[in-house]
This record gives C-alpha cells, structure tokens and sequence, in this order.
C-alpha cells in the first residue's frame, strides 16, 4: 500500500467512525453529559500519526544468527546483537521496500546491541532517544517485522522500568530495562519502541508472554551505542562479586533489621583489584532452609541506593565506569561501615566462560 493510498485509508476511516459516531439510537437527542477526552477517531489519528513519522527510519534485518528489527539512528543501523549473532555482513529492508547489504561494525553482548553500517536512504530520518524513561502507564508503540511481517506495528504503554533481564548468553542481567505490553513477537527484537513523539524508549529484546515484553532502556543505550559507534567496542563496569538479594529470610539468617540491600557471596578470580567488599563466612539454617552468612550486604554504591539487585546493575550500568574508585556502605559484623570499592570492566564472555 502506497503512502497516499494509506493515508487516504486512514483519512476514510477516520470520517467513517464519526459518521457511525453521529447515527441517532435513541427517540431524543441527548447530548453526553461528560463529552469523551478524546474520541476513537481522534486516537487512532495520533497512533497513525506517530506510525508515520518514524516507520520510514524501521527496516528489517536478515542475518547467519536470523532475522529482527533495526532502525536508523546517528548514521547506522541499531538493531540486536542476537539478531545477527556473529555475522559479519545482514541484509537490511526499508519501509519501500528498498534492499542494502551492512556490514555488521560491533556487537555488544552484555547489552544486546549492535551497529550495521549501510548505505541509508535520504527518507530514512535517524531516531532520537528520549533523555529519560517515561513514566509508567505512557502510550508507545512498537515498530518492526515481527514473523517477518515488515512495517508492523503493535500499541501499548510502558508498564514497567528499572527491570532486570536475565541474560543466559553471557550469565549477566541485561540492568534498567523497560517493561511494555505492546506485543513484541519473533521478528521484533532490534525495532525501536517509541513514544507517540516518535522518539525512541527502548530498542526491543525479548517477549516474555502475551502482555510482557522487554527493551533495552535508552539510558544504557545511550552509554554503549555511542562508544560501539565510535570505538567498536564498549567496556562495561564489573564489581566482580557473586550476591544474592536479601530478602527476609537472609535478613533474619543475618541479624539484620530488614530486608534491604544485597548479600556478597564472594569476589571473583577476576574481580578488579583494591575492592574491600568481603564474601560469607559459613551458613544458618532458618525455617528449615539453608542460608549464606557473614558477608558484606551493599546498601550503598557511590551515593544511590541499593535496595535490590535491580537497583545495583542500574547503578553501575548507568553512573560508573571502569577506573572508577567509589565509597560503598555495607553492614558488615551487624555495623555499618563506608569502605572503598574498584569498578573494573568486565571480561569477555567467552574468557569467563
């Protein structure tokens, strides 16, 4: 369907909707006593809006690791990096149906993202991301080929922010993704999700189930896809610890007052050196259940609190970098105490492995 034939679809739509809106049901004429804020024709006219002003920067991306999303944003491609896995070259579809071939420049893992390189068409506008995560409850839309179905689009609003996503690739959560339940299918991963501005609030990574989807937040894509741009590469901060979240059974194991923070198992063979942060030192049993003891629990890192282990990978993901020396508070022996903590970067996933 040609441009100017859709929006004459949608024009025709929209006057048939008022037309049937207008059609008298009732012997009097009574007008609503509280008019609609905002009338079915008038809502889909801002979703057709928003779908025209940024499907023409969305293209499809093929690749040896399979087929998804990308989008054009600061001259190049963003899409995921599971969508073209270790490829060196995708092929890439715009809205019009016009092909390229892209080299694949850099891939980041921890962070899903990668950057193809193409020979973009003039109508195909980069994409802006937004400075901060909307609030939850926001109208967005989800743009992509989704069962490679090109120039789809879903509808639905941010229903969550600050989640942390499992990543079984590298044994790392994806920190401060953004939750939606605009439906993101096989074929989505890579497409931007974005505001009714047209900006962008999430690049699209997984789909949890009918209603819960993920995207990796503008705010860590703002960190990495700069560097991935310019360097090919971007070096993640690393603690170099393995925890668990202290919950209230590990509160009461520990003698803490509550439930706040998370408990430091042990450092790492590769954890960065001068870190102060101690591991457990031996076990309890607590209704019936077995429960690390006597290590550090990290309440604070560098001025933000840490409530959960969501609240730690958002704070070394978006505020620290690799280098960094940062004053930490941890309940250590039942007292408080400021200690120094080292931020290294994380080694490569297969060297860890």
């Amino acid at each position: 369907m040609s441009r100017q034939t859709r929006r004459r679809f949608l024009a025709g739509a929209a006057g048939l909707a008022a037309g049937l809106a207008g059609c008298a049901t009732g012997v009097r004429d009574t007008p609503d006593p509280v008019p609609p804020s905002e009338t079915t024709a008038e809502a889909d006219s801002r979703y057709a809006a928003a779908f025209e002003r940024t499907i023409e920067s969305v293209a499809f991306v093929g690749a040896a690791g399979g087929s998804g999303s990308g989008f054009v944003h600061d001259g190049v491609i963003v899409t995921n990096q599971h969508v073209v896995g270790d490829a060196e070259t995708a092929d890439i579809r715009f809205e019009n149906g016009e092909w390229r071939s892209a080299g694949v420049t850099a891939t980041d893992v921890y962070a899903d993202l990668a950057v193809l390189s193409t020979d973009i068409p003039e109508y195909a506008r980069p994409l802006s991301f937004v400075d901060s995560i909307p609030a939850v409850g926001t109208e967005v839309l989800a743009l992509g080929s989704p069962f490679g179905l090109e120039s789809s689009v879903s509808s639905g609003i941010i229903s969550g922010r600050n989640r942390s996503l499992p990543n079984e690739q590298t044994g790392f959560a994806i920190p401060n993704t953004v939750q939606t339940d605009a439906g993101l299918d096989p074929g989505n991963s890579g497409g931007p999700v974005v505001t009714m501005e047209g900006q962008v609030t999430g690049v699209a990574v997984a789909g949890a189930g009918t209603s819960v989807g993920f995207a990796v937040s503008p705010l860590l894509a703002g960190r990495v896809l700069p560097e991935l741009i310019e360097t090919g590469n971007y070096d993640h901060p690393f603690l170099g610890i393995r925890l668990i979240e202290v919950t209230p059974t590990v509160a009461e194991a520990n003698g803490l007052g509550q439930p706040r923070g998370v408990l430091v198992i042990e450092t790492t063979e590769d954890a960065p050196s001068g870190t102060e942060l101690r591991g457990v030192t031996g076990e309890r049993t607590v209704d019936g259940r077995t429960v690390p003891v006597g290590g550090d629990v990290l309440v604070e890192l560098a001025g933000t609190a840490i409530r959960s282990n969501a609240d730690l990978g958002t704070a070394l993901a978006l505020e620290l970098s690799p280098g960094d020396r940062v004053p930490a508070t941890v309940i250590r022996d039942g007292e408080q105490r400021e200690i120094t903590v080292a931020i290294g970067a994380r080694p490569d996933p297969g060297e860890r492995a």
